[in-house]
């Protein structure tokens, strides 16, 4: 399992990316690249587990870098 977390109550920071400094970033196929010159003013946590109610594997990562594979779980089927 790969947690990346900042310490709770900590401020975060952007960094030059334009990414939250210190946590793990995933690139998707799913995403295009940002304006030249564009800034972060909002971020928006998803907060979700694959399948329901188990956390730490790897079902999220896999669904939102298209990489899911129905067979892994009988869930996962269900949201083709």
């Amino acid at each position: 399992m790969r947690t990346h977390l900042a310490k709770p109550g900590a401020a975060l920071t952007i960094d030059d990316a334009g990414f939250v400094a210190g946590v793990l970033a995933i690139h998707s196929p799913n995403q295009d690249d940002r304006p030249e010159g564009a800034t972060v003013d909002l971020l928006v946590v998803h907060n979700i587990s694959l399948p329901p109610d188990e956390f730490g594997g790897a079902g999220v990562e896999s669904l939102f870098t298209n990489a899911l594979n129905p067979a892994d779980h009988p869930y996962y089927q269900t949201i083709q």
